[in-house]
């Protein structure tokens, strides 16, 4: 799990920022909210950024994108540059340092991983693991610019033998992280493969508004074997109101016709594919079709027929299933999309309720109505604002000083906790329609 996110000179974000989920004093609904990774260490489960349009809230879920796609993604080769965006609404940034600081437990195990980089090659990172109370680095890189490549040491407590460590270095190229490195190298198990793990299986890519999740769940549906994940989707469809009784997924066969094979050549997908796919001259789709029960009647309708936020709500259960069986780290940017309120708090109820792993959630949100809810903890909710000098600046509602009788919405509603977006006058000047905004 994830216990404190830093990081500085990326996108919108200048001056280092912090998001923590180490819980406070707080114990309001401990049980729900926290887990317990180490004796004594509590973290949170959730953690819900605000902020108004172009505040910096999806840079917050790109900052820790970024992170975990420089920790797996291997470089073709020491030219490719590094797909790294500085702080630009200044003269000096952009020829400045990105740095990322990520602390994280695994296996009841602290560890703590710093990068220092810009976008054509690393010049520090370091990964120290706390077995006790002490710390124990495991590798410190540095960037030689005598001889322009780098300087790996490892330390004992990483169970590498000389090999290993070898050929890791190696494959350490100046713009390619040890862990990302360390994926392509024929070594022995050590702690790299636990925090490799971490970062290329537990941590999901950011799922974004605009996103159709229908593939998604036909994915997850064609490899339900036991039909778990059916049953599971229709009786959560149930419980959220939908009159939707059963649903299924049909496969059937297309003919490629030559515009469809005109389409296919244009398509993203490696050339071998494209042309095993042509070969055969046909290919497999999946349909969902749903069952609804109504007043009149049973009635079956294609996915086409379902609303957006139907389909929405599904995916959404899907990576709901994923966070409370297994260890997951999920961020969603505005997650309200396509949803009523009431499914998006139902949706925040059943994660608190049922997970017992060590997932995360971590969501941006426009729907302020959360803040006037009584299941929400403070310590998870964090505000993003811009300064005068477009820098984003992150603040956790709990370090604001609200008193506990206050409520967090009437608060932000009247501007008290982030400054809120000034609309300016409602009426247009005929000759300037900017005059008055």
């Amino acid at each position: 799990m994830i216990a404190e996110f830093r990081f500085k000179n990326f996108l919108s974000v200048k001056t280092e920022q912090s998001l923590s989920f180490e819980a406070t004093c707080d114990s309001f609904k401990d049980d729900e909210y926290c887990v317990e990774v180490k004796d004594g260490i509590r973290l949170l489960k959730i953690g819900m950024i605000y902020g108004a349009n172009a505040s910096g809230k999806t840079n917050i879920l790109l900052a820790l994108s970024f992170l975990r796609d420089l920790m797996i993604d291997v470089p073709k080769d020491r030219t490719k540059k590094i797909d790294l965006i500085p702080f630009l609404l200044d003269n000096t940034s952009c020829n400045k340092k990105a740095e990322f600081t990520m602390t994280f437990y695994l296996n009841k195990e602290r560890y703590v991983l710093s990068v220092l980089l810009d976008n054509s090659k690393i010049y520090s990172e370091s990964l120290v693991c706390y077995p006790g109370t002490q710390p124990a680095k495991l590798y410190v890189r540095t960037y030689n610019e005598e001889t322009d490549s780098t300087d790996l040491e490892f330390g004992t407590k990483l169970g590498l033998n000389k090999k290993g460590q070898l050929a890791i270095e190696g494959n350490t190229i100046n713009n390619c992280t040890v862990i990302a490195a360390f994926s392509k190298s024929n070594v022995e198990s050590s702690r790299l493969n636990t925090v490799y793990d971490f970062f290329s299986k537990y941590n999901n890519d950011i799922l974004r508004p605009g996103i159709s999740l229908s593939a998604y769940i036909k994915d997850h549906l064609n490899n339900d074997i036991d039909n778990n994940l059916k049953t599971y989707l229709i009786n959560i469809l149930k419980a959220s109101d939908f009159n939707i009784s059963d649903l299924e997924l049909k496969e059937k066969e297309v003919i490629i016709t030559p515009e469809m094979e005109q389409m296919i050549h244009a398509s993203p997908l490696p050339e071998e594919a494209k042309q095993e796919m042509v070969k055969k001259g046909k290919f497999t789709n999946a349909e969902l079709l749903f069952k609804h029960q109504t007043d009149n009647g049973i009635f079956e309708l294609n996915e086409g027929y379902e609303s957006r936020g139907t389909m929405r709500f599904m995916g959404m259960a899907v990576i709901l299933k994923q966070l409370i069986e297994e260890n997951r780290v999920v961020y969603i940017d505005e997650v309200e999309t396509s949803l009523h309120y009431e499914l998006l708090s139902y949706f925040i109820k059943v994660f608190l309720a049922n997970c017992n792993k060590s997932s995360q959630l971590i969501m941006t949100t426009h729907d302020i109505n959360l803040l006037n809810e009584d299941f929400i903890r403070r310590d998870s909710v964090w505000f993003t604002d811009k300064n005068s000098f477009g820098e984003t600046q992150l603040t956790r509602l709990s370090s604001l000083g609200l008193h506990k009788n206050l409520s967090p919405y009437n608060a932000y509603k009247q501007g008290k906790l982030v400054k809120l977006p000034f609309l300016g006058s409602i009426y247009l000047n005929n000759n300037n329609v900017c005059a008055n905004l």
